[in-house]
């Protein structure tokens, strides 16, 4: 077994410090993220194996190589011999598909097997391999004798194809952190030529524009994606690949053509300003169907904030699986899980991609699995037991209880933690885009954070240190290891993690030991006052204007009953265009059920500029409807929930809050059994414990 560039410049390091080091540390020597070391030392301790050593790794002290004078003497003469790195099996189908994917043309298995440096059969067997997974992807793998070796399929596909790759193997620290030749496996090296790496920081400046504010609510997932996308893009455009021509070999696969596109959202000026604008950096010329391209990418993306739901949980069932496991661990833990609405957040938004990839049977990878076992095994049995109990029938691999693990980890951190209100500065030297996308993550993470400013690092020295706690920043500064911290632009989930720790054990460590300014005190509980008051507001308005109303929906369908109740929304002042919004409430059923799941309440909720003022209101219905062959019972009561398109964050959190009460079995019985004034004490009950739960967390 050999080991790549990277793995060897962590053991050389290593080497040179014999006394435990932290993967912090390590991360920083080689430039890379904390999740990548300890995914690279998993293969180190394999390649170490056979030599008689191994690693040594003490919770909270660090990590060394655990061996004696003699053996550490033998270990760098091997590695100065070491210097040709060649593929692990896994790595070497990695690297042929991204040499299909990026050829136009067939390339021969004789010239595919000297390249890989192995047999004809041994590709043979790999392009087996990889085949279920190039169609999965929607293209073809063509093989002939005398033909070669093909990937074929439309142009966008094969972009996707190469974006989506790319998704999967790289890391924030590759994508942003260094060059591509500093330490990166071949594999990595090779993606991050096909996706246009040294561009990536001139297409984000350039996608920045004043009227894209939009950028600062998607998922961070989702803005590394698109930012892949766009950049993957201008590497194919520079090699003759057109998007409007489809590639010959292929007989109207379902492909993603620019004249079938979805019908746009974002405004198709964004699209030609960001192609001029990077036409005049880079040098590249844009077609009228890459501008229709870049259009899709960016329409594709803005939609991801499904701009006519109100609610940032739209699956029901989804939610009530999150619910579910939520309650098994607070059962087995005793933490108080429900109180972590970030948990909340963060399991939906991690489990909407996973449920379609259990549910689709897919390979589910996580590098990080040993590691985790390790270094949490009492909870990762948790999460596993809870899973089982929570959803039965549903298989979960150890590799995604791994990731749960690291959620609920997560949450026992924070529950743990004694929040107090931390000044920051943010230096950022990728660009406005970057530092924007930096500071939204934060301060939706971290709301103890306040943000003083972003600012470039000669402003940040000249800054009185007085006026801040803690710099964050996405390159290495000249100052003291505890006066600052360094994150991605992304700031992902370990990095997080890694912050609070800092935060906890440094920065309010190093705080308190200062003398205290009673001038600079504040009776105020909360760093934002104005804000807690609009959240006290929003709760008595909402609540203050609910209502139950009795619908004879007998005779009418499904389309007929949305417009009835749209009508008495309407009649209230609620919203002025009740055909309207009958339709968007129609179009979100069509979409998934809005039923509860093992109940006959429905919750029907959308937002539209038709729409005044936030609203709910529940309807009794006369006469049960979607009722099915698999649910004769069907829904007999609709909760109703309206929101203008223009919504503040203060109105989102009360309604996000109120949704979130209908997986529990007492809301669920008021609403079907109960009267309003039942139904409006046990709403401000559990809103009033929701606003004193946010009041502790801003004034501890």
């Amino acid at each position: 077994m050999s080991i790549t560039k990277r793995q060897r410049e962590i053991v050389e390091f290593l080497l040179e410090h014999p006394h435990e080091v932290t993967a912090g540390e390590i991360a920083l020597e080689v430039k890379v993220s904390t999740r990548t070391v300890h995914r690279e030392l998993l293969m180190i301790e394999q390649w170490l194996e056979p030599l008689g050593m191994r690693l040594e790794k003490k919770s909270g002290t660090g990590i060394r190589i655990d061996s004696d004078s003699d053996d550490l003497s033998a270990l760098r003469q091997k590695l100065e011999g070491n210097e040709h790195v060649e593929f692990t099996p896994e790595e070497r189908k990695l690297f042929m598909l991204c040499i299909l994917l990026g050829e136009a043309e067939p390339i021969k298995m004789r010239a595919l097997a000297s390249d890989m440096k192995v047999t004809v059969s041994t590709v043979t067997n790999d392009l087996d391999d990889l085949e279920s997974r190039i169609r999965q992807s929607g293209l073809k793998l063509v093989r002939r004798r005398g033909y070669g070796v093909k990937i074929t399929g439309s142009e966008a596909i094969l972009r996707r194809a190469i974006a989506a790759l790319a998704m999967e193997m790289l890391d924030e620290s590759d994508l942003f952190g260094r060059q591509p030749e500093q330490g990166s496996s071949v594999v990595n090296q090779k993606l991050l030529s096909m996706i246009g790496h040294s561009d990536v920081v001139t297409i984000e400046n350039a996608l920045w524009q004043p009227d894209i504010e939009w950028l600062e609510k998607i998922p961070e997932r989702q803005y590394m994606k698109l930012l892949i996308q766009l950049s993957a893009a201008i590497v194919r455009i520079r090699k003759g690949f057109d998007i409007g021509r489809v590639p010959s070999g292929t007989k109207n696969m379902t492909s993603v053509r620019v004249s079938e596109l979805h019908e746009p959202q974002v405004p198709e000026y964004m699209a030609s300003r960001l192609c001029n604008i990077l036409s005049s950096q880079l040098g590249v010329a844009f077609s009228e169907a890459e501008q229709m391209y870049f259009h899709q990418l960016l329409t594709e993306t803005e939609q991801q904030l499904h701009t006519s739901r109100l609610l940032p949980i739209d699956n029901l069932i989804l939610m009530d699986r999150v619910h579910s496991l939520t309650d098994q661990m607070q059962d087995r833990t005793g933490y108080s899980f429900h109180e972590d609405r970030l948990l909340r957040e963060g399991l939906i938004d991690h489990m909407v991609p996973v449920m379609e990839r259990l549910e689709g049977h897919q390979m589910i990878r996580n590098p990080l699995l040993q590691q985790i076992r390790r270094d949490y095994d009492v909870l990762f049995e948790q999460v596993k037991r809870s899973v089982l109990h929570a959803w039965p029938g549903v298989e979960v691999p150890d590799e995604e209880i791994g990731f749960l693990v690291m959620h609920f980890g997560a949450s026992i951190e924070r529950l743990r933690a004694l929040k107090q209100e931390i000044r920051a500065i943010v230096v950022c030297n990728s660009g406005i885009g970057s530092s924007r996308m930096l500071s939204s993550r934060l301060s939706k993470e971290f709301p103890e954070i306040q943000i003083i400013d972003s600012v470039s690092w000669y402003e940040a020295a000249r800054m009185p240190a007085e006026e801040y706690d803690l710099v964050l920043s996405t390159v290495d500064l000249p100052m003291e290891e505890d006066q600052y911290y360094k994150v991605s632009p992304l700031l992902t989930a370990e990095e997080s993690e890694n912050l609070r720790h800092f935060i906890k054990t440094t920065t309010l460590q190093r705080r308190h030991h200062k003398p205290r300014d009673i001038r600079q005190e504040t009776p105020n509980r909360t760093s934002d006052p104005e804000g807690m008051e609009a959240t006290l507001l929003e709760i008595v308005r909402i609540i203050g204007k609910f209502q139950v109303h009795t619908l004879n929906n007998v005779q009418l369908d499904l389309s007929q009953s949305l417009l009835a109740m749209s009508t008495v929304a309407h009649q209230s002042g609620v919203l002025k265009d009740p055909e309207d919004v009958a339709k968007l409430l129609e179009k979100r059923e069509s979409m998934g059920s809005q039923k509860i799941p093992g109940t006959t309440l429905a919750l029907f909720h959308t937002r539209s500029e038709s729409i005044y003022s936030p609203s709910i209101r529940l309807f009794q219905l006369n006469e049960p409807m979607l009722r099915t062959k698999d649910d004769p019972e069907g829904v007999s009561h609709v909760l109703l929930m309206l929101g203008p398109k223009e919504l503040s964050k203060e109105s989102l959190e009360v309604l996000s809050e109120i949704s979130a009460l209908l997986l529990q079995e007492e809301m669920v019985m008021l609403l079907t059994q109960g009267n309003r004034d039942e139904i409006v004490h046990y709403l401000s009950q559990e809103l009033v414990g929701f606003y004193r739960s946010k009041t502790e967390i801003g004034g501890q």
